[in-house]
């Protein structure tokens, strides 16, 4: 099926085209989601966009209450979601793949606990807004969606250091699309965004990806830029601590 960028976005007074896209495409996700509940694992595809960004994305869905990380062919490469999947009911990637002037793919992988069904859609939907956010954004640093005035991508040699440890969460191309994303869903699910940032990194301190001392660097970083970035940001006491340093 051929879905229209029309398809989300309807007569409002909100000028981000960009944020409307997002938020109408995550609930037509999880509209989804609801409908194919029953199933063991379905695919979403043919959703092919021109604007505000022209990309095809694809969603790959499986429901196992049974979830091993360390056995799943797509998820042992990421064993800090098995802390989400106990958590929250669901295990998620996202990946965008961007090859010079072809049209771009952004590609969803989840993974949903059946038993924490439909309880789980509630935080799922603002994670999905976020993963959305996030994606999009990196479609606007290279390629046919470049944005001019946003940040250039790193190269390869750089993100695969980077990913070794904590620096990959400081890349400046990161952490635009992680912010810009975490600020979508901390708007969305009215919560103070320093509180998403720890929702998103305390998986990572569980798996000892990142120190503690790392998670304290990651999030000062963080904060900094979205009070620049995003001055209605809504922060908590402790986030207040560091903003009060600036």
């Amino acid at each position: 099926m051929l879905l229209s960028y029309r398809e989300f976005i309807y007569e409002n007074d909100d000028s981000d085209v960009e944020s409307d896209f997002n938020r109408k495409l995550a609930e037509k996700l999880i509209s989804e989601l609801r409908r194919n509940s029953k199933l063991e694992s379905f695919s979403l595809s043919g959703m092919d966009f021109t604007e505000p960004y022209q990309f095809k994305l694809i969603v790959d869905v499986r429901h196992n209450a049974e979830f091993n990380i360390k056995t799943d062919e797509h998820f042992k490469q990421l064993p800090w979601e098995k802390f989400n999947f106990k958590r929250d009911g669901y295990a998620v990637d996202a990946n965008t793949t961007v090859k010079g002037e072809e049209t771009p793919e952004i590609e969803i992988v989840l993974v949903l606990d059946p038993t924490k069904e439909p309880h789980l859609y509630s935080k799922l939907h603002g994670r999905l807004l976020d993963i959305l956010t996030h994606e999009t954004n990196h479609l606007s640093q290279l390629g046919i969606n470049k944005d001019p005035t946003g940040e250039d991508v790193s190269d390869k040699d750089t993100r695969e250091e980077a990913k070794a440890g904590h620096k990959y969460f400081l890349l400046k191309d990161e952490v635009q699309s992680m912010v810009e994303g975490m600020y979508a869903r901390s708007k969305h699910d009215d919560v103070p965004l320093d509180y998403v940032f720890n929702d998103y990194l305390i998986a990572f301190v569980k798996d000892k990806y990142i120190t503690k001392e790392e998670y304290a660097d990651i999030m000062e970083t963080w904060v900094k830029y979205a009070a620049e970035h995003y001055p209605d940001s809504k922060f908590s006491d402790k986030a207040n601590k560091v903003l009060n340093k600036l």
